[in-house]
């Protein structure tokens, strides 16, 4: 007891009480293995008597079990028998409900690595979508978690190398709402721009398109890729160089060629390089330029004759390429390199830039990058000169290449 005239002490606040769900965990954590034990355990067992007790520890884990958590998930789904184990039920249970919801971001990423395992074969990608497992994964492409987000893109990029998967994926209505719902939400605000994720979705959908034709079929079909025509033609400028790496990925596929042709993306980004582009303030313009010549670089090396004629018989593509090769030319020099080489791969694109460059002698801009003492600039005008000698020798027929 205080004396008199003393001040008594301050009684403890009590402790809040747990919440449901923290005494939940609290008891789970208490009752499961921990992750160190289980992972001294036979591989055998792990996967019959203890799964319970490995599926129950996803949820028991925090930050400082990942490691762990990692290694033990590694074990028991390693090899054949591992693969089989992670088609059953109870694991794509745990997988949907616990780990690809998880709080800690590695273990929701070592869970997106071995549902990238299940993402070349039709039926399993069929099989992840019947589970909801798809449709997160979807999700996570979004996620906050930057490295999280990569893994989801890397496990729909692997599917769509099977057009099989990639149209599993695509005929599965839940998954490609979740898919596309970044997008789905740039088109209905088209006042709002267009928000990194709705980029991040449609880098994903270009990245896939570049696989084959096949697949950019599917991503023309799904309206991925109205959304890089939105951002060309927005306001944005930075948006546009967004646009412009997904249609440098496009034009490596003859469909690809095909989309970018009949949306009049070729005719726009030829007024660029020619400068006619007025729109947007100059020094944004000359930002987007290298971007700019990068596309066409793959334009002209997958589109042969019929680019070449496009872009430099009739579209006036080499003065403006030779001009970034001078002195002077600006910032775009080393990009106007590879377009020059990407015309270099075609017989006509070869003759076009052989007689440019005779037209000059000595004094021509490739021929003195060719002796320049700026190594990235050497580099770059001896990449055009070999593609110049390759394709002699594979036209060598020709008699006008010949001369």
């Amino acid at each position: 007891r205080a004396r008199r005239g003393e001040r008594r002490a301050p009684l403890a606040r009590p402790l809040a009480p747990l919440s449901t769900a923290g005494l939940s965990r609290l008891q789970e954590k208490s009752h499961v293995m921990p992750p160190s034990d289980l992972l001294r355990l036979p591989v055998d067992e792990l996967r019959s008597s203890r799964l319970a007790e490995l599926l129950a520890s996803i949820d028991a884990a925090d930050a400082a079990d990942a490691p762990l958590l990692t290694l033990l998930f590694d074990k028991a789904f390693g090899g054949d028998a591992g693969l089989q184990l992670l088609r059953s039920a109870a694991v794509q249970e745990a997988l949907r409900a616990t780990a690809l919801v998880h709080a800690d971001d590695a273990i929701r990423s070592f869970a997106l690595v071995h549902c990238k395992r299940l993402a070349a074969a039709a039926a399993d990608v069929s099989l992840l979508g019947a589970s909801g497992v798809l449709q997160q994964i979807a999700v996570l492409v979004s996620d906050a978690s930057l490295g999280v987000s990569q893994r989801a893109v890397g496990f729909f990029v692997a599917c769509a190398a099977s057009a099989g998967a990639l149209r599993a994926v695509l005929d599965h209505a839940p998954s490609r709402t979740a898919l596309l719902a970044p997008c789905a939400a740039a088109a209905a605000d088209p006042a709002g721009g267009v928000p990194a994720l709705a980029l991040r979705t449609l880098a994903l959908f270009g990245e896939i398109a570049a696989i084959g034709d096949a697949q950019c079929a599917m991503c023309e079909e799904s309206g991925a890729l109205d959304l890089a025509l939105a951002a060309w033609r927005g306001s944005d400028e930075l948006v546009r160089l967004n646009a412009l790496e997904v249609f440098a990925l496009l034009a490596r596929v003859p469909r690809g060629l095909h989309w970018l042709e009949a949306h009049g993306v070729v005719d726009d980004l030829l007024a660029q390089a020619r400068g006619a582009e007025t729109d947007g303030d100059a020094p944004m313009a000359e930002v987007q330029l290298p971007s700019v010549f990068h596309c066409l670089a793959e334009l002209l090396e997958a589109g042969g004759d019929a680019a070449v004629d496009k872009a430099l018989s009739t579209g006036g593509l080499l003065g403006p390429l030779w001009r970034q090769l001078e002195p002077a030319g600006g910032g775009a020099r080393d990009a106007a390199l590879a377009a020059v080489r990407g015309a270099a791969c075609s017989r006509r694109g070869g003759i076009l830039v052989l007689r440019q460059t005779a037209s000059g002698g000595a004094a021509d801009p490739l021929a003195r990058l060719l002796r320049s003492s700026d190594a990235r600039a050497k580099v770059g005008a001896f990449a055009v000169a070999a593609q110049l000698c390759s394709s002699c020798a594979q036209f060598a027929a020709d008699g006008e290449v010949a001369s």
